[in-house]
């Protein structure tokens, strides 16, 4: 029996939202995509601001005065006083530049590494962050698909139950069987009705978790193809996939220069304890003019013109050594030890993590090619034994609980079989997630095998 017949699929429609279309939806409207995005943008600026100390700082300055004051005073000449009045009013203005290089700062050289090891984390993180989006994005998809495979399922057992509940309550009727058998029919066709709505409240949910993603509704979802391959991974050598994951996979590299930032950081900090060296090289000139106005009682008026032009240029080498800074120093020279080896140890971790994961995945999906062969023949099984137990209700050797027995079953190999094409592509993307080599390639080429299917 094919299994869209059996679920009762309806044609095939143009308006099916695809599976590429709600990846980039989701790379635009992906909230946690964005804060990952922002957050690699930040950081990847630490290399620059570290850069910042070992490049030349340059200043400039300028100004402007206008100055007036008046004084009266009274002067003694031998025994004469004479009343003094003096008025002066001039202008200043000047500017300045000065350039200061640092020629040798050893703590300053450590933090700028750390800086580009940070840089590189971050850009690791971020591409992390765009291979988990492809994982959430087909998670979410496929929760969709698997929560409507199961409800196309329940229906049709609903439908199936139901029709069994009709031929039942006619043969009780016409007085070939008991009372007890329609209840039998009932209860099992309420328990089915019971399913189906939970399933129906499962879909909306899965629905709802993809809006998540994307800011936008979606309906209708392209299926995944009877004809899906389903193959072992390759290549087949495990120790293969571990071997792709030491060397690609993204938070495993983000752990390794985290743990080689705070390496550089703990050089740096040892290496606030030695001298540091700065050129610098300043000029600077000044200008003022104006006039000293001074008037004698008595006497003619003097005046004094001021015009005065100042310039200047120095150039020196600084030396400065650090002495004693109350144990500072050496306190944090010990704190950014223990950071590096915290980060180390943690890097250690993850390293072992992944290979665990990949490890297991592998073991999975090995495990899913052959548990989907599994369900395909349960599929047919269970309908073989559906048929004989039916043929056995007619002659009477079976009763109507081995037949809706024997229908929930067939049902259940129908689920079971889709669930586990559809946890084999997911567990497929999450080893490759873990090898590093995850890509929207992936989402692409997996599109190849979705088919539209009708809104419900």
């Amino acid at each position: 029996m094919a299994l869209a017949g059996l679920l009762g699929f309806g044609s095939s429609s143009l308006f099916a939202d695809s599976l590429s279309s709600i990846y980039e939806l989701a790379l635009q409207n992906d909230a946690s995509l964005k804060a990952a995005e922002a957050t690699y943008r930040a950081n990847i600026e630490t290399e620059n601001s570290s850069r910042a100390a070992l490049l030349p700082q340059i200043s400039a300055n300028a100004y402007y005065s206008d100055t007036s004051s008046d004084s009266d005073a009274v002067r003694l000449i031998g025994p004469t006083s004479l009343p003094t009045s003096t008025s002066s009013e001039f202008d200043g203005d000047g500017y300045g530049l000065s350039l200061s290089q640092t020629l040798f700062d050893l703590s300053a050289w450590f933090r700028f590494q750390s800086g580009k090891e940070t840089s590189k984390q971050a850009k690791a993180e971020f591409a992390s962050a765009q291979q988990e989006l492809i994982i959430r994005v087909t998670q979410a998809y496929f929760n969709v698909l698997t929560a409507r495979e199961t409800l196309e399922a329940t229906r049709a057992e609903e439908r199936a139950v139901k029709r069994q509940l009709e031929q039942t309550q006619q043969r009780f009727d016409v007085g070939l069987i008991a009372i007890t058998d329609v209840h039998e029919a009932r209860a099992v066709y309420d328990s089915t009705v019971a399913r189906r709505l939970g399933d129906e409240a499962t879909v909306g949910t899965a629905l709802e978790a993809l809006t998540v993603l994307t800011g936008q509704t979606h309906n209708s979802l392209a299926q995944l193809r009877d004809d899906f391959p389903v193959t072992e991974p390759s290549p087949a050598d495990r120790s293969e996939w571990v071997q792709f994951a030491l060397d690609n996979n993204f938070d495993l590299k983000a752990a390794l220069y985290a743990a080689q930032a705070a390496q550089q950081n703990a050089k740096s900090r040892k290496a606030d304890h030695l001298p540091t060296l700065t050129g610098r090289l300043s000029y600077n000139e000044d200008t003022s003019d104006g006039s000293n106005d001074i008037l004698i009682s008595g006497q003619a008026p003097f005046s004094s013109p001021i015009d005065d032009t100042t310039e200047s240029e120095q150039i020196r080498i600084e030396l400065s050594v650090p002495l004693f800074s109350g144990g500072n120093v050496s306190a944090a020279r010990r704190q950014a030890y223990q950071q590096y080896n915290a980060t180390l140890q943690q890097s250690i971790f993850r390293q072992r993590q992944v290979v665990q994961q990949v490890r297991s995945l592998h073991l999975t999906v090995s495990t899913d090619v052959q548990r989907i062969k599994a369900r395909k023949q349960g599929i047919v099984s269970a309908e073989s034994a559906l048929d004989a137990t039916k043929a056995g209700y007619e002659v009477g050797t079976r009763n109507i609980v081995d037949v809706l027995q024997a229908q929930r079953s067939l049902f259940a190999a129908i689920r079971d079989y889709a669930n586990a094409r559809f946890e084999y592509v997911q567990n497929m993307l999450k080893l490759k997630q873990q090898a590093g080599t995850l890509s929207p390639d992936d989402i692409y080429n997996l599109e190849k095998w979705l088919i539209a299917a009708k809104a419900e």
